[in-house]
């Protein structure tokens, strides 16, 4: 989606400019792969308009295959409006992207992909477009990736968790927010819990986020990524690893979650380890929130 942003430091209300950009938690992630050199396509649809031109040029010129986005001429490519301090308005109703469905990947070789992502915006804007990310995890045969990505104020926000849930069933690797998991799996751990202080973004005080990971294990993924306040842990093959990260000023913390996906994503697939990946999605997730874009400060390499 096409994402209207003002000069860091000022507001919607006053800003005189306003930054263009583009962006979407899949073409984010898309976006920071295909600079770290992967073999990148991006699969969703736009309006047949100029925002949908300038995102497409923007999203090619990154290296990122498009031919599998279609156009659409009666809908609109959707709108972001970032506003600092008060957050982020999506205009997301009827547009291009909203009535994504299965037939739009019956073109696309995804049983041949390496790996594949969806995230929960997709399970959220519409029922056919939720039928379109159950597709794409039962077509694919490699690794299948999941962005739990819980958001208000889409078609299917009222029972988020439940939506949600099904695409997790149906996944390898989660990547998901600590409050998402208490969400989606259940808060009861942090009943049980003392008060070490790892605070999730909805408020609560969780003393590990292992036993959340453990349970959304218990549903399919073989493999946990638990992003937290002050700390990223991961579940994988049984066992549980979790690294303190410091958060510095951010011009703007849009993105950071996307940009830290590619670069963990990056790692594990050319066969990085656990904490290679971890170290990686935390300098590119602190990177991007040095600039208003949500992926213009992505790194373009580790090293």
């Amino acid at each position: 989606m096409l994402a209207l942003a003002p000069p860091a430091g000022e507001s919607l209300r006053t800003a005189a400019t306003l930054a263009v950009d583009h962006a979407g938690a899949e073409s984010n992630t898309c976006v920071g792969l295909a600079r770290l050199g992967l073999q990148v396509a991006w699969v969703s649809r736009l309006g047949a308009d100029v925002s949908g031109d300038r995102i497409l040029a923007a999203i090619r010129h990154e290296g990122v295959d498009v031919q599998w986005v279609e156009r659409d001429a009666q809908r609109a490519t959707g709108l972001m409006l970032k506003d600092p301090g008060a957050g982020v308005q999506y205009y997301r109703r009827e547009s291009a992207a909203s009535v994504i469905g299965p037939a739009l990947l019956d073109p696309v070789p995804v049983a041949d992909a390496r790996a594949v992502l969806v995230t929960g915006v997709t399970a959220l804007i519409s029922e056919t477009a939720h039928a379109a990310g159950l597709a794409l995890l039962e077509r694919a045969r490699g690794l299948r990736i999941v962005d739990p990505n819980l958001r208000l104020g889409l078609w299917g926000s009222s029972r988020r968790a439940e939506l949600v849930l099904a695409f997790v069933a149906r996944c390898d690797l989660l990547l998901a927010g600590i409050d998402e998991l208490v969400e989606i799996v259940g808060a009861e751990e942090a009943g049980r819990a003392g008060r070490a202080g790892k605070v999730g973004a909805a408020g609560q005080v969780i003393d590990s986020a292992e036993p959340l990971a453990r349970r959304a294990a218990a549903l399919g993924p073989r493999e946990v990524v638990v992003r937290g306040a002050g700390s990223v842990g991961v579940l994988a093959e049984g066992s549980w690893i979790e690294i303190n990260i410091r958060r510095g000023a951010a011009v703007d913390p849009t993105g950071a979650g996307d940009a830290f996906n590619a670069g963990y994503i990056a790692v594990r697939l050319r066969g990085g380890s656990v904490s290679e990946a971890l170290d990686a999605g935390t300098r590119c997730g602190t990177a991007v929130t040095t600039a208003v874009s949500d992926t213009s400060a992505f790194p373009r390499q580790l090293e």
